[in-house]
Protein backbone atom coordinates (compact mmCIF):
# COMPACT_ATOMS: atom_id res chain seq x y z
CA UNK A 1 0.00 0.00 0.00
CA UNK A 2 1.26 3.33 -0.63
CA UNK A 3 2.77 5.08 2.51
CA UNK A 4 0.88 7.97 1.92
CA UNK A 5 -2.39 6.46 1.54
CA UNK A 6 -2.23 4.49 4.58
CA UNK A 7 -1.39 7.85 6.60
CA UNK A 8 -4.66 9.24 5.40
CA UNK A 9 -6.23 6.21 6.38
CA UNK A 10 -4.91 5.93 9.28
CA UNK A 11 -5.46 9.52 10.38
CA UNK A 12 -9.17 9.41 9.02
CA UNK A 13 -12.14 9.45 11.02
CA UNK A 14 -14.21 7.45 8.79
CA UNK A 15 -11.90 4.57 9.84
CA UNK A 16 -13.03 4.47 13.50
CA UNK A 17 -15.65 1.65 14.03
CA UNK A 18 -19.06 3.32 14.44
CA UNK A 19 -20.38 3.19 17.97
CA UNK A 20 -24.02 1.85 18.28
CA UNK A 21 -25.80 5.47 17.93
CA UNK A 22 -23.67 5.69 14.98
CA UNK A 23 -25.97 6.07 11.71
CA UNK A 24 -23.96 4.76 8.73
CA UNK A 25 -25.22 6.18 5.21
CA UNK A 26 -24.68 5.24 1.99
CA UNK A 27 -23.29 8.35 0.86
CA UNK A 28 -20.41 10.71 0.47
CA UNK A 29 -17.08 8.60 0.46
CA UNK A 30 -15.64 6.01 1.62
CA UNK A 31 -12.30 3.71 1.37
CA UNK A 32 -12.59 0.04 0.59
CA UNK A 33 -9.80 -1.32 2.82
CA UNK A 34 -11.23 -5.06 2.45
CA UNK A 35 -11.68 -5.22 -1.90
CA UNK A 36 -9.04 -7.41 -2.89
CA UNK A 37 -8.07 -6.74 -6.46
CA UNK A 38 -6.61 -9.85 -9.00
CA UNK A 39 -5.33 -8.77 -12.72
CA UNK A 40 -5.29 -11.69 -14.86
CA UNK A 41 -3.77 -11.10 -18.31
CA UNK A 42 -1.84 -13.04 -21.27
CA UNK A 43 -2.82 -14.21 -24.47
CA UNK A 44 -5.46 -16.56 -22.70
CA UNK A 45 -6.77 -15.06 -20.26
CA UNK A 46 -9.94 -15.44 -21.36
CA UNK A 47 -9.98 -18.65 -22.45
CA UNK A 48 -8.63 -19.19 -18.58
CA UNK A 49 -10.96 -17.57 -16.62
CA UNK A 50 -13.98 -19.32 -19.17
CA UNK A 51 -12.30 -22.63 -17.74
CA UNK A 52 -13.03 -21.52 -14.15
CA UNK A 53 -15.70 -19.43 -13.22
CA UNK A 54 -18.92 -19.53 -13.08
CA UNK A 55 -19.94 -16.49 -15.64
CA UNK A 56 -19.49 -16.61 -19.13
CA UNK A 57 -16.22 -14.96 -19.95
CA UNK A 58 -16.25 -14.70 -23.51
CA UNK A 59 -20.02 -12.59 -23.39
CA UNK A 60 -18.19 -9.37 -21.85
CA UNK A 61 -17.08 -7.31 -23.92
CA UNK A 62 -14.33 -4.62 -23.09
CA UNK A 63 -15.60 -1.69 -19.77
CA UNK A 64 -18.52 -4.40 -18.61
CA UNK A 65 -18.69 -6.12 -15.99
CA UNK A 66 -20.33 -9.51 -14.43
CA UNK A 67 -20.36 -11.48 -11.27
CA UNK A 68 -18.61 -14.42 -11.09
CA UNK A 69 -18.47 -17.09 -8.90
CA UNK A 70 -15.19 -20.00 -7.82
CA UNK A 71 -15.86 -23.14 -7.43
CA UNK A 72 -14.04 -26.30 -5.84
CA UNK A 73 -15.29 -29.82 -7.65
CA UNK A 74 -18.00 -30.79 -5.37
CA UNK A 75 -19.30 -26.96 -6.60
CA UNK A 76 -18.72 -25.29 -3.16
CA UNK A 77 -17.55 -21.81 -3.14
CA UNK A 78 -14.05 -20.16 -3.02
CA UNK A 79 -14.91 -16.97 -3.67
CA UNK A 80 -17.30 -14.64 -5.38
CA UNK A 81 -16.02 -11.61 -7.59
CA UNK A 82 -16.30 -8.80 -9.86
CA UNK A 83 -15.27 -9.19 -13.44
CA UNK A 84 -13.96 -6.37 -15.24
CA UNK A 85 -12.56 -6.68 -18.44
CA UNK A 86 -10.29 -3.78 -19.81
CA UNK A 87 -8.61 -4.14 -23.19
CA UNK A 88 -6.77 -7.45 -22.90
CA UNK A 89 -7.14 -8.36 -19.34
CA UNK A 90 -9.66 -9.02 -16.38
CA UNK A 91 -9.57 -6.94 -13.10
CA UNK A 92 -11.56 -9.49 -9.96
CA UNK A 93 -12.45 -7.63 -7.76
CA UNK A 94 -13.13 -10.20 -4.20
CA UNK A 95 -12.85 -10.12 -0.54
CA UNK A 96 -9.52 -9.32 0.33
CA UNK A 97 -9.21 -11.95 2.73
CA UNK A 98 -10.34 -14.93 0.28
CA UNK A 99 -7.23 -13.85 -2.09
CA UNK A 100 -3.91 -16.03 -0.74
CA UNK A 101 -6.37 -19.33 -1.04
CA UNK A 102 -8.19 -17.92 -4.34
CA UNK A 103 -5.09 -17.42 -6.43
CA UNK A 104 -3.21 -20.27 -5.20
CA UNK A 105 -5.87 -22.18 -6.29
CA UNK A 106 -6.32 -20.60 -9.86
CA UNK A 107 -2.14 -21.21 -10.12
CA UNK A 108 -2.99 -24.65 -9.68
CA UNK A 109 -4.94 -25.22 -12.98
CA UNK A 110 -2.60 -22.44 -15.39
CA UNK A 111 -0.24 -24.99 -16.56
CA UNK A 112 0.77 -23.98 -19.88
CA UNK A 113 -1.39 -21.51 -20.19
CA UNK A 114 -0.33 -18.12 -21.28
CA UNK A 115 -1.49 -16.61 -18.24
CA UNK A 116 -0.41 -14.07 -15.29
CA UNK A 117 -2.40 -13.78 -12.05
CA UNK A 118 -1.39 -10.61 -10.28
CA UNK A 119 -2.80 -10.32 -6.51
CA UNK A 120 -3.10 -5.54 -6.80
CA UNK A 121 -4.43 -4.95 -3.89
CA UNK A 122 -1.66 -2.78 -2.73
CA UNK A 123 -0.90 -1.34 -5.64
CA UNK A 124 -4.40 0.33 -6.21
CA UNK A 125 -6.20 1.90 -4.20
CA UNK A 126 -10.26 1.69 -4.31
CA UNK A 127 -12.96 4.53 -2.85
CA UNK A 128 -16.34 4.44 -3.24
CA UNK A 129 -17.99 7.71 -4.44
CA UNK A 130 -21.75 7.62 -3.51
CA UNK A 131 -24.63 9.29 -5.54
CA UNK A 132 -24.43 12.47 -4.02
CA UNK A 133 -21.41 12.98 -4.58
CA UNK A 134 -20.64 12.44 -7.63
CA UNK A 135 -20.47 15.89 -9.35
CA UNK A 136 -17.70 16.09 -7.39
CA UNK A 137 -16.11 13.41 -8.98
CA UNK A 138 -16.93 13.87 -12.63
CA UNK A 139 -15.42 17.33 -11.92
CA UNK A 140 -12.26 16.06 -10.64
CA UNK A 141 -11.76 12.97 -13.23
CA UNK A 142 -14.34 14.07 -16.30
CA UNK A 143 -17.44 12.03 -17.57
CA UNK A 144 -18.24 9.27 -15.67
CA UNK A 145 -19.59 5.77 -16.60
CA UNK A 146 -23.62 5.79 -16.50
CA UNK A 147 -24.77 1.84 -16.93
CA UNK A 148 -24.45 -0.22 -13.96
CA UNK A 149 -21.34 -2.43 -14.73
CA UNK A 150 -19.67 -0.29 -16.86
CA UNK A 151 -15.80 0.67 -16.98
CA UNK A 152 -14.49 4.33 -18.14
CA UNK A 153 -10.96 5.24 -17.68
CA UNK A 154 -9.59 8.49 -16.67
CA UNK A 155 -5.70 8.81 -16.79
CA UNK A 156 -4.25 5.46 -14.68
CA UNK A 157 -7.97 5.87 -12.80
CA UNK A 158 -10.49 2.94 -13.48
CA UNK A 159 -13.76 4.25 -13.09
CA UNK A 160 -16.60 1.43 -12.15
CA UNK A 161 -20.29 2.16 -11.74
CA UNK A 162 -21.61 -0.57 -9.24
CA UNK A 163 -24.13 -3.16 -10.15
CA UNK A 164 -27.02 0.35 -8.29
CA UNK A 165 -26.54 2.17 -11.11
CA UNK A 166 -25.64 5.37 -8.75
CA UNK A 167 -22.37 4.41 -6.60
CA UNK A 168 -19.15 4.86 -8.83
CA UNK A 169 -15.87 2.74 -7.38
CA UNK A 170 -12.21 4.32 -8.15
CA UNK A 171 -9.10 2.52 -8.49
CA UNK A 172 -5.96 4.39 -8.79
CA UNK A 173 -2.48 4.51 -7.91
CA UNK A 174 -0.56 6.55 -5.27
CA UNK A 175 -0.69 9.84 -5.58
CA UNK A 176 -3.62 10.02 -8.01
CA UNK A 177 -5.67 8.07 -5.58
CA UNK A 178 -4.15 10.68 -2.54
CA UNK A 179 -5.17 13.49 -4.86
CA UNK A 180 -8.71 12.52 -5.49
CA UNK A 181 -9.43 11.61 -1.63
CA UNK A 182 -8.04 15.27 -0.72
CA UNK A 183 -10.65 16.72 -3.41
CA UNK A 184 -13.41 14.27 -2.49
CA UNK A 185 -12.72 15.35 1.75
CA UNK A 186 -12.90 18.87 1.01
CA UNK A 187 -16.76 18.37 -0.37
CA UNK A 188 -17.36 16.50 3.21
CA UNK A 189 -16.25 14.26 5.03
CA UNK A 190 -15.66 10.25 4.32
CA UNK A 191 -18.11 7.18 5.80
CA UNK A 192 -17.03 3.63 7.18
CA UNK A 193 -16.70 1.43 5.20
CA UNK A 194 -19.50 -0.33 6.81
CA UNK A 195 -21.23 1.95 4.08
CA UNK A 196 -19.73 -0.49 1.45
CA UNK A 197 -21.23 -2.98 2.84
CA UNK A 198 -24.61 -2.33 3.78
CA UNK A 199 -24.98 -1.14 0.00
CA UNK A 200 -24.16 -4.58 -0.96
CA UNK A 201 -26.20 -6.28 1.58
CA UNK A 202 -29.12 -4.14 0.49
CA UNK A 203 -28.64 -5.28 -3.38
CA UNK A 204 -28.61 -8.65 -2.01
CA UNK A 205 -24.98 -8.79 -3.14
CA UNK A 206 -22.94 -12.01 -1.43
CA UNK A 207 -20.05 -12.80 -0.41
CA UNK A 208 -17.31 -15.34 0.22
CA UNK A 209 -15.29 -14.35 3.15
CA UNK A 210 -12.54 -16.41 4.54
CA UNK A 211 -14.55 -17.76 7.32
CA UNK A 212 -17.22 -19.68 4.26
CA UNK A 213 -14.40 -20.53 2.06
CA UNK A 214 -16.26 -23.93 0.84
CA UNK A 215 -19.06 -23.23 2.56
CA UNK A 216 -21.81 -22.52 -0.32
CA UNK A 217 -23.11 -23.27 -3.43
CA UNK A 218 -23.78 -21.10 -5.74
CA UNK A 219 -27.33 -21.25 -5.68
CA UNK A 220 -27.59 -21.12 -2.20
CA UNK A 221 -26.43 -17.58 -2.61
CA UNK A 222 -28.62 -16.04 -5.00
CA UNK A 223 -25.67 -16.24 -7.40
CA UNK A 224 -27.49 -17.34 -10.69
CA UNK A 225 -30.39 -14.20 -9.48
CA UNK A 226 -27.55 -11.74 -9.77
CA UNK A 227 -26.91 -13.53 -13.08
CA UNK A 228 -23.15 -14.98 -12.01
CA UNK A 229 -24.13 -18.25 -13.73
CA UNK A 230 -24.20 -19.02 -16.43
CA UNK A 231 -25.99 -22.09 -17.52
CA UNK A 232 -25.35 -22.38 -21.53
CA UNK A 233 -21.37 -22.19 -21.19
CA UNK A 234 -18.59 -24.93 -21.00
CA UNK A 235 -17.01 -26.75 -18.17
CA UNK A 236 -15.14 -25.14 -15.02
CA UNK A 237 -15.03 -26.74 -11.59
CA UNK A 238 -18.15 -27.61 -9.89
CA UNK A 239 -20.09 -27.33 -13.36
CA UNK A 240 -21.91 -30.71 -12.74
CA UNK A 241 -22.87 -29.91 -9.24
CA UNK A 242 -24.53 -26.38 -10.19
CA UNK A 243 -25.73 -27.78 -13.49
CA UNK A 244 -27.92 -30.34 -11.51
CA UNK A 245 -29.00 -28.22 -9.18
CA UNK A 246 -30.50 -26.14 -11.55
CA UNK A 247 -32.07 -28.64 -13.97
CA UNK A 248 -33.04 -31.58 -11.34
CA UNK A 249 -33.44 -29.96 -8.02
CA UNK A 250 -34.07 -26.78 -5.95
CA UNK A 251 -31.46 -25.41 -3.13
CA UNK A 252 -32.95 -26.30 -0.11
CA UNK A 253 -31.26 -23.17 1.03
CA UNK A 254 -31.50 -19.30 0.01
CA UNK A 255 -29.61 -16.37 1.01
CA UNK A 256 -32.46 -13.96 2.77
CA UNK A 257 -32.21 -10.07 4.14
CA UNK A 258 -32.55 -9.87 7.84
CA UNK A 259 -32.21 -6.96 10.33
CA UNK A 260 -31.74 -6.70 13.58
CA UNK A 261 -31.30 -4.01 17.02
CA UNK A 262 -27.43 -5.46 17.97
CA UNK A 263 -24.93 -2.94 18.38
CA UNK A 264 -21.84 -5.62 17.01
CA UNK A 265 -22.27 -6.98 13.45
CA UNK A 266 -21.81 -11.01 13.59
CA UNK A 267 -18.96 -12.34 11.44
CA UNK A 268 -18.80 -14.16 8.54
CA UNK A 269 -20.29 -18.02 9.34
CA UNK A 270 -22.20 -17.37 12.59
CA UNK A 271 -25.16 -19.46 13.03
CA UNK A 272 -28.28 -18.43 12.52
CA UNK A 273 -30.87 -20.05 15.64
CA UNK A 274 -34.41 -20.68 16.25
CA UNK A 275 -35.72 -19.37 19.55
CA UNK A 276 -34.95 -23.44 20.65
CA UNK A 277 -31.01 -23.58 19.53
CA UNK A 278 -32.44 -25.26 16.36
CA UNK A 279 -29.60 -24.32 13.52
CA UNK A 280 -31.58 -22.21 11.01
CA UNK A 281 -28.42 -21.08 8.36
CA UNK A 282 -25.31 -18.67 8.95
CA UNK A 283 -23.80 -15.33 8.39
CA UNK A 284 -22.60 -14.45 4.57
CA UNK A 285 -22.13 -10.36 5.44
CA UNK A 286 -23.14 -8.36 7.97
CA UNK A 287 -22.67 -4.38 8.72
CA UNK A 288 -23.65 -2.11 11.44
CA UNK A 289 -26.60 0.62 10.73
CA UNK A 290 -27.86 3.42 11.92
CA UNK A 291 -30.66 0.89 13.15
CA UNK A 292 -28.65 -2.00 14.46
CA UNK A 293 -27.41 -4.43 12.20
CA UNK A 294 -27.81 -5.37 8.46
CA UNK A 295 -27.31 -8.93 6.70
CA UNK A 296 -27.47 -11.38 4.67
CA UNK A 297 -27.81 -15.29 5.61
CA UNK A 298 -28.36 -18.54 4.40
CA UNK A 299 -31.28 -20.44 5.51
CA UNK A 300 -33.11 -23.02 5.19
CA UNK A 301 -36.40 -23.06 3.53
CA UNK A 302 -38.20 -24.42 6.19
CA UNK A 303 -37.41 -21.52 8.47
CA UNK A 304 -38.43 -18.58 6.22
CA UNK A 305 -40.33 -16.13 7.51
CA UNK A 306 -39.90 -17.20 11.26
CA UNK A 307 -40.44 -15.23 13.89
CA UNK A 308 -38.41 -16.21 16.72
CA UNK A 309 -34.53 -16.64 14.23
CA UNK A 310 -31.55 -14.85 15.70
CA UNK A 311 -28.17 -14.11 15.48
CA UNK A 312 -25.72 -14.45 18.64
CA UNK A 313 -29.07 -13.69 20.53
CA UNK A 314 -30.06 -10.65 18.63
CA UNK A 315 -33.51 -11.05 17.04
CA UNK A 316 -33.77 -10.38 13.05
CA UNK A 317 -36.43 -9.85 10.99
CA UNK A 318 -36.82 -10.21 7.22
CA UNK A 319 -36.47 -7.22 4.77
CA UNK A 320 -37.27 -7.03 1.46
CA UNK A 321 -34.01 -8.17 -1.62
CA UNK A 322 -34.29 -6.36 -4.48
CA UNK A 323 -34.62 -9.88 -6.78
CA UNK A 324 -37.03 -13.00 -6.50
CA UNK A 325 -35.49 -16.06 -5.41
CA UNK A 326 -38.41 -18.42 -6.32
CA UNK A 327 -37.19 -21.62 -8.12
CA UNK A 328 -39.84 -21.87 -11.38
CA UNK A 329 -38.20 -18.93 -13.04
CA UNK A 330 -37.14 -19.94 -16.62
CA UNK A 331 -32.83 -21.03 -17.14
CA UNK A 332 -30.97 -18.15 -17.55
Amino acid sequence: MHPGWADLLHDNPSMTAPSGTTAVATQGHCPLPELGIILVRGADASTFLQSQLTQDIGSLTDGHAGFAGYCNPKGRLYALMTVVKVADAFILLTERGVIEPLLKRLRMFVLRSKVELDDMSDQYQAVAVFADRAAVLEESVGTLPTAAGTLTEAGDMLLLRWHDAETTVVLAHGEDAIGLWQTLEAAGPAVHPDAWRLLNISLGIPTVQAETIESFVPQQVNLERIHGVSFRKGCYPGQEVVARMHYLGKPSRRTYRLQGPGSEAPAAGVRVLTADDKPAGEVVSAARSGDGVELLAVLRKEFVDRQDLNVEGMPVSFQALPYTIEDDDAES
